[in-house]
């Protein structure tokens, strides 16, 4: 075949050469094919004679014909295009004569491929077929026409070619293997498979059994490749094919697919019945272990169940004994692992002896999980050792048992969720304070006004409430700037802080506005009294870009139970009475 083509180039340069008036590229594009075909010869051969996977992979060998078929067809298409056509009527007629005849001769060459041929026909004759279209030959108007019969005609050809070349249909099954050997393999325990190249041919009934076919007379065709489970296993089936080419058996565990898509184990081991045929022959026997499989690995994991929980875990590997004492802690980064160190010879729900750590009803929620001797998910603790920074974690435990069934304690897998929890109170800190101060917002003073008003409720007290206004606020923002106006609302802040008791509430409503909550009143005057403090407090001047300034101030005051039952109406009351202390000038106090 390459002494074929290095003939047709070596003849399509004689007949050209008297007829073109500038035949060095002739000469060029001789060259540059003839090396190609001695390239792609080079690899065809190494294929062919090859004892990797390249060797035998149809699919490989369908992508190098049809790159061979594309190449060849270019190097052949480009002739036209090096002068040949415009050289005159005899450059003319033999240059379709010779495309005309490599076409006919590619019919013969790639009647294996129909695909293949279509594309050599197509980088052939194309560009031919464009010049005809766009300079019609003065001799032959109607060469473009008599291009795409001729086309038609090589397909035609290929086509017979192709169809004397098929080979013919296999014998069934039943006739390529003797009856008393069918017998004996239908009979076999395993899987037996007779595959030319990738392609099944034979199989026993146990093969149909394995992959699930409705019927045990079914036939399973096609390629063997169509039962192996995904393309990780159809790789390692190319590797296999290395080793049954230097005539070694092979032998592997792959997960094979059913008709129905479950997916098994099975051992497989295959042998070439003739190492250096082409394509091979290879004998597949597979044996379904997905059980014993299973078992082992059951086994695997009871013998080894501390090292899978310290490898499952992303932070830490707890035990206790009977008393759900720790006796052993393992931490993946240093800082937890300190801090659950020093908790060895405790049990998880004792914290330091201060108050405020954890409440008794935590306490005594965790213990009762752990003395109820159950397997537990995600339970929450929290973690202190006096000198680090309190940390939480998620505990996930199961009961040790001995061979007699006494229980020895738990292990289980301790998780660090130490920053999503304080993520989450970051978020729950800015849904319910003001970003710029960091004092309580509506949505918080609300809640706590309400459970304020169902205290005082309940032991019959009183509480008030303090609505403020810097009546100079909006003058400071529009002569000084925001910068200012924002230090001046944090000082306010904290001259509000600084007046109020631990028991109250300071929190900011709007721009300007500010609410003193103040609870355990003991007489109505006691709210008069701190509306004073604050008055005087914010009165002092406020250093600003204008200097130091006083700021006025309007104040509000709301009583429970005099004024108003609800949280809602306290604070309508208040500001009601705050728009009225300023339009009486500001720098005062309504409490009526």
């Amino acid at each position: 075949m390459v002494a074929a083509g290095l003939l047709a180039c070596l003849i399509a340069l004689v007949a050209l050469w008297p007829t073109v008036d500038a035949p060095r590229p002739l000469i060029v594009w001789w060259a540059l094919v003839t090396a190609g075909q001695l390239g792609l010869a080079s690899i065809a051969h190494r294929v062919r004679t090859g004892s990797g996977p390249s060797a035998l992979d149809e699919d490989l060998g369908h992508y190098l014909l049809s790159f061979g078929a594309v190449v060849a067809g270019a190097a052949w298409g480009a002739l036209p295009l090096l002068g040949p056509y415009t050289s005159g009527t005899p450059a003319q007629l033999t240059l379709f004569l010779l495309l005309g005849g490599i076409t006919l001769g590619g019919a013969a060459i790639l009647s294996a491929s129909r695909s293949a041929f279509a594309v050599f026909v197509l980088a052939t004759l194309l560009p031919l077929f464009i010049l005809t279209v766009d300079l019609p030959p003065p001799n032959m108007p109607h060469a473009s026409t008599g291009l795409i019969l001729f086309g038609a005609f090589a397909f035609a050809v290929h086509d017979l070619i192709h169809a004397a070349h098929r080979p013919r249909s296999s014998p069934p099954a039943a006739t390529t293997v003797g009856g008393f050997e069918e017998k004996i393999l239908d009979g076999a325990g395993e899987a037996i498979v007779l595959c030319t190249g990738s392609r099944i041919i034979h199989h026993n009934r146990r093969f149909i059994e394995l992959v699930g076919e409705r019927s045990t007379h079914a036939r399973a065709e096609g390629r063997l490749a169509h039962w192996l489970a995904d393309s990780s296993e159809r790789r390692r089936a190319r590797t296999a094919l290395s080793a049954l080419c230097q005539g070694r058996v092979y032998r592997d565990v792959v997960r094979l697919r059913r008709r129905d898509g479950s997916i098994f184990t099975a051992e497989v081991s295959g042998r070439a019945l003739d190492p250096h045929a082409r394509p091979l022959r290879v004998v597949w026997v597979a044996t379904d272990i997905t059980e014993r499989v299973a078992g082992e690995v059951r086994r695997t994991m009871l013998g080894t169940q501390l090292q899978e929980l310290v490898s499952q875990s992303g932070d830490g590997y707890w035990q206790t004994d009977a008393l759900h004492r720790l006796v052993h802690v393992h931490a993946c980064h240093a800082p937890l692992d300190s801090i659950l160190d020093a908790r060895i010879g405790r049990p998880w729900w004792t914290q330091d002896p201060r108050p405020g750590v954890q409440s008794d009803a935590r306490q005594t929620e965790i213990r009762q999980i752990f003395e109820d001797r159950g397997a537990f998910r995600d339970l929450m603790v929290e973690v202190r050792d006096g000198y680090h920074p309190p940390r939480w974690l998620t505990l996930s435990g199961t009961p040790r048992q001995d061979e007699h069934g006494c229980f020895l304690g738990y292990h289980g897998i301790a998780v660090d969720v130490t920053e999503r929890v304080r993520g989450t109170e970051r978020i729950r800190h800015l849904a319910y304070h003001d970003a710029l101060t960091g004092l309580p917002n509506r949505r918080l003073l609300v809640d706590r006004l309400g459970q304020a008003i169902e205290r005082a409720q309940r032991y019959r007290e009183r509480l008030g409430v303090i609505l403020i206004d810097l009546d100079d606020f909006k003058r400071i923002n529009d002569l000084s700037g925001h910068s200012v106006g924002d230090r001046v609302l944090l000082d306010t802040a904290d001259r509000l802080r600084a007046c109020i008791r631990p028991c109250d509430t300071v929190a900011r409503l709007g721009s300007d506005e500010f609410v003193v909550l103040l609870s355990e009143l003991d007489q109505p005057s006691d709210a008069d009294q701190m509306a004073g403090t604050i008055l005087h407090a914010l009165g002092q001047p406020v250093a600003g870009r204008l200097g130091s300034a006083p700021l006025g101030t309007s104040i509000g005051i709301a009583l429970y139970p005099e004024d108003a039952q609800t949280a809602d109406s306290l604070l309508e009351v208040a500001d009601r009475r705050m728009y009225r202390a300023k339009r009486r000038g500001g720098q005062t106090i309504e409490h009526v």
